[in-house]
């Protein structure tokens, strides 16, 4: 950690250049300035460090220190004085020019008033790192058709079985299921980690309530086994298209993430066998059952090579079956840790899908010595979860509610998946292809080429059509030529229209876009291949 210095000797806020961030260095240590001057920590008038004493202290090239305040000067936040020195212009001018990010600095305190703590001075590199697009969502004001992933359908919750199971868990005398006084087993409640053994043996997963730990749904179980497994540097493999949030968990813990291609067959493992030739691997990340977002299966050939370089590699594999209720298909596949003779695979589940997303309550089974990490890194985070959730659920596995439940589901959503195929195919240009999803609960669209995602999502709002963006599933910014339609939430009837608004949508930037270049290619559209 290095701190600035400043003429008066006064110590004042830390600055630490991540040299694996995106951005130069130079800008990183701009935006900090620019920081510290618009929250009044740096008043106006007040002469900075000569860029030598600057990059001494900073452990940085002078050269970088010259950049960073050009580029404050350009913007007439610094003043550069022949002679004098560089000087602080003011905390207005800090506040003008936009961020890195393309959104504008908060303009709305005071210029005048009390100096504001500069806290984006202080958080960790993983802190700092990017948010994908989905992360503050559109707040679906006049949205008639919501495609985006993650929802379900509210009117098939089962709330009069969730009534009913948690008026039996706040009931229950105690010592018999849950106490209220008491906190939560830390591996989870007794009777609920019983009943998931018995659901896991009836899918063909060998486990005991002793090799399970319950969590507060798969992303923290992810996120657990991230801080547990990884140093910072190491490096993890995750698909491409893929899951978002796993990979900022694992980024979060430090992970360098290593991206593997996914076809129509899964993950590429001779791609995966070509990285651990080369690099060393401290797990691998997959959603085999029901691909994120593609919706593929992998196949059998591709479950049997991950398995065998796992093992030839001693490389750890997290299986994340987030959606394992919903398969459309006859003779779903096995789990991954079906195939598990040596306990290398990390098999996540969640019931938060199939009942509703904010139950958050899911499931890991690991080996032993993993459980047992994961279990008290949850302790450190939480205490556990929360027990009468737990008490619930275990009621609803041990009626056969929660079976009668997902067996509802699965017609219920095979006729929307069905109603979002059939309108994909009357409606979209030839030029834009799909995959038809085996499990899961979107479509992945691929368009021929590229387009400016904004523009895109711009002139489907206007329509009242929301989806969500392929750069989501992308580590480095790729995706524009793609897209994922949720299919949970809509009726069919929705559905249909939605999906030929979107289509309208696509024409409208296919056609500006042939305006805008008709001078140099007038028959070609941006849709077209």
């Amino acid at each position: 950690m290095h701190w600035l210095l400043y003429r008066r000797g006064v110590l004042d806020l830390p600055f630490e250049p991540d040299r694996d961030a995106p951005e130069p260095l130079y800008v990183q240590l701009a935006e900090h300035l620019r920081t510290l001057i618009a929250s009044g920590r740096l008043p106006a008038g007040e002469k900075l460090p000569a860029t030598r004493e600057l990059a001494g202290a900073l452990a940085i090239g002078r050269n970088t220190a010259a950049q960073a305040y050009q580029r404050l000067i350009d913007d007439g936040a610094l003043l550069a004085h022949v002679g004098q020195g560089t000087f602080v212009s003011s905390r207005e001018a800090a506040r003008a020019p936009l961020r890195t990010d393309g959104t504008s600095a908060d303009a709305s305190s005071d210029i005048d008033g009390p100096r504001a703590f500069a806290w984006d001075t202080l958080f960790s590199r993983s802190a700092r790192q990017a948010l994908p697009p989905a992360f503050f969502p559109d707040s679906g004001e006049g949205i008639r058709f919501d495609f985006r992933c993650g929802r379900v359908d509210e009117s098939v919750v089962p709330l009069t079985e969730l009534r009913r199971a948690f008026a039996a868990a706040l009931r229950a005398p105690d010592g018999d299921r849950v106490s209220l006084a008491n906190f939560s087993d830390p591996y989870g409640q007794p009777e609920l980690r019983e009943q998931i053994a018995r659901m896991l043996m009836a899918r063909g997963i060998a486990c005991t309530a002793a090799d399970i730990l319950v969590t507060a749904g798969a992303q923290q179980a992810l996120d657990l086994v991230a801080r547990v497994l990884v140093d910072p540097g190491d490096r993890v493999a995750v698909e491409s298209p893929g899951y978002a949030f796993a990979a900022m968990a694992f980024r979060n813990a430090g992970a360098r993430l290593v991206p593997i291609a996914v076809d129509e067959a899964g993950m590429r493992t001779d791609q995966l066998a070509r990285t651990l030739r080369t690099h060393r691997l401290k797990f691998v990340y997959t959603t085999p059952a029901a691909q994120l977002p593609t919706g593929v299966v992998m196949h059998d050939s591709r479950r049997r090579a991950l398995l065998e370089l796992a093992d030839e590699t001693q490389t750890p594999i997290v299986e994340d079956d987030y959606d394992s209720e919903f398969r459309y298909a006859k003779g779903a596949p096995p789990a991954l840790k079906t195939w598990d003779a040596a306990g290398q695979v990390v098999y996540v589940g969640t019931f938060s899908k199939a009942i509703f997303p904010g139950l958050r309550l899911g499931y890991v089974v690991a080996a032993s010595a993993l459980r047992d990490r994961l279990a008290l890194t949850q302790v450190q985070a939480s205490f556990g979860v929360g027990h009468i959730a737990q008490a619930a659920m275990a009621d609803l596995l041990e009626s056969g509610a929660f079976e009668r439940h997902v067996r509802r589901l699965r017609r219920h959503y095979a006729k929307r998946r069905a109603a979002l195929l059939d309108a994909l195919a009357d409606t979209m240009p030839k030029s834009v292809t799909w995959i038809e999803p085996l499990g899961g609960l979107q479509v992945h669209i691929t368009l021929p080429r590229e387009i400016p995602g904004a523009v895109l999502r711009a002139a489907a709002r206007t329509r009242g059509v929301l989806f969500q963006a392929g750069e989501t599933f992308f580590l480095d910014g790729r995706g524009h030529d793609q897209l994922a339609l949720s299919f949970a939430n809509q009726s069919p009837e929705a559905i249909d229209e939605g999906v030929r608004l979107l289509a309208s949508a696509m024409e409208e930037v296919e056609r500006d876009a042939g305006h805008a270049n008709e001078n140099d290619a007038p028959d070609k559209g941006i849709l077209q291949p």
